[in-house]
């Protein structure tokens, strides 16, 4: 199984406007999805392949995690998808999305076929999947999908999908966690909860839906805050001014970092000295806190976080 690459900002561009993706990839989110699917226009999907491969090929993409979202599995133009940019641009490419992933056949049918583009083209790279949880089937299914295959690294929540598949009654724009006076308490707590613990029992990263008002500051930062507090590792953007807000949120804070490098340095000192006990100021150290540690320090690495 591939080691599943940190990431805390996605932002999602569509695949059909040049000019917005070369604008992505000046910006600071972590991962950039060029998207062939909601936000392409049917008369322009083959255009949008085109300029998705070019982007790739072409463009500098420094440290960011490349991706695409291809059409849905329902639909005739996710072969196309598939194919047309991954055997001119496979090499190029980290992972593809896999939006409303419903069985774990969905996920099995793109890692095949990538498989038999990656063999015949002779592609050395071996491209990611993630797959996207948008609907009450997939949502059940969520543990049997996230072990479907051994590219897969990540399950994003689809919410706008997930809410029509469950006849949820919406009245805010974004549907998470605003305007919750219709019900007592965060409808998208189980659900998510759910994709989370799916997730994590088949360690690949939980990414959160996107927040749909990017001119509401703290109704993201509340969105952000209860995703990072369920243990999602990171959350969708739709406009560049979410991407600090939801760096800062999943990224570990200076207190975290001096923390979990104490942790580390005193579990190898122990080690060193043959000490079978780990203490720090008096409290014992287990191997959930060790193991939360590494984690921290590995993010901060990852993230460009530490000073020294």
């Amino acid at each position: 199984m591939l080691t599943p690459r940190p990431r805390r900002s996605i932002l999602s561009v569509p695949g059909n406007n040049p000019r917005m993706i070369k604008k992505a990839l000046s910006l600071n989110a972590d991962q950039i999805m060029l998207d062939l699917e909601d936000s392409v226009p049917v008369d322009e999907k083959e255009n949008a392949r085109s300029f998705v491969v070019s982007a790739f090929l072409e463009e500098n993409w420094g440290e960011k995690i490349r991706s695409f979202r291809i059409n849905g599995l329902d639909t005739p133009y996710a072969y196309r998808d598939v194919i047309d940019v991954v055997e001119k641009a496979g090499e190029n490419i980290d992972s593809l999305i896999i939006p409303k992933v419903n069985t774990k056949c969905d996920v099995y049918m793109v890692s095949k076929l990538l498989d038999q583009i990656e063999s015949q083209k002779g592609i050395k790279n071996r491209i990611r999947l993630e797959a996207s949880i948008e609907t009450a089937e997939g949502l059940v299914n969520a543990y049997e999908i996230a072990i479907a295959s051994d590219r897969l690294d990540t399950l994003v929540f689809g919410i706008s999908d997930y809410s029509a598949s469950v006849n949820m009654k919406n009245v805010g724009i974004s549907s998470h966690g605003d305007e919750e006076e219709i019900y007592p308490g965060h409808r998208y707590h189980f659900p998510l909860s759910r994709m989370i613990m799916a997730a994590k029992a088949a360690n690949l990263l939980a990414i959160d839906a996107p927040y749909g008002n990017f001119k509401d500051p703290e109704g993201l930062q509340n969105s952000c805050n209860m995703a990072a507090a369920l243990g999602c590792d990171g959350k969708w953007a739709i406009h560049p001014a979410q991407i600090d807000a939801i760096n800062k949120t999943f990224s570990p804070d200076e207190r975290e970092i001096q923390q979990a490098k104490k942790v580390l340095e005193a579990y190898e000192k122990a080690k060193k000295e043959k000490h079978g006990a780990v203490a720090i100021d008096g409290k014992m150290i287990d191997g959930a806190s060790l193991r939360n540690a590494k984690r921290i320090y590995d993010q901060a690495r990852a993230f460009g976080l530490l000073t020294e």
